[in-house]
């Protein structure tokens, strides 16, 4: 299967998802996969631990097709909220090396990221049981206890990218 990714109009990535969807049904008889990733948010509000979604990349979109179907760009650019297809400088559109084990971290966790438990012991490092966080390929960069949040370090389009997850924290003791 391979991946592209979609730049487009922050704020208007769920609307995109479903009219292309739509539109690659209706006009190549072609179902895809498209995803607008995002996260589920630990945030107090009014004394409560609530649950918020928030979009994981504000103005992107994930495509996925199979590997014998042509990629549908003129689909794609018909929609006025869509900037461009991200491009590498060679010209080619299909994710690869890491923005692709990237794509494809979002396609096996549906483009939706709930909190991950970890353990955390004073001093030491920590250690995912479970989420998101459990197999992605990236770095804690900073932990925030007070808010259950960690900044995860990655790379995606030749950049390092930071991210703001939110976990379950299970504080252990001091050995």
């Amino acid at each position: 299967m391979r991946s592209y990714c979609i730049y487009c109009k922050t704020g208007s990535e769920a609307k995109l998802v479903y009219l292309l969807k739509k539109d690659m049904l209706d006009f190549m008889g072609m179902e895809v996969n498209l995803m607008f990733p995002i996260r589920v948010l630990n945030e107090k509000r009014k004394g409560q631990w609530v649950k918020m979604e928030k979009p994981l990349f504000p103005g992107y979109i994930f495509l996925y097709v199979g590997d014998d179907e042509p990629f549908p760009s003129y689909i794609v650019k018909q929609e006025r909220d869509v900037f461009k297809i991200l491009r590498y400088s060679d010209g080619s559109m299909a994710l690869r090396g890491a923005d692709e084990q990237y794509a494809n971290w979002v396609r096996n966790h549906n483009g939706r990221f709930e909190p991950s438990k970890v353990v955390f012991r004073e001093g030491q490092v920590v250690k995912i049981l479970s989420g998101p966080l459990l197999d992605l390929q990236g770095r804690i960069v900073k932990m925030d206890r007070h808010h259950k949040r960690v900044v995860v370090a990655f790379m995606f389009a030749g950049q390092e990218r930071m991210i703001n997850l939110s976990v379950d924290i299970i504080d252990l003791p001091p050995q």
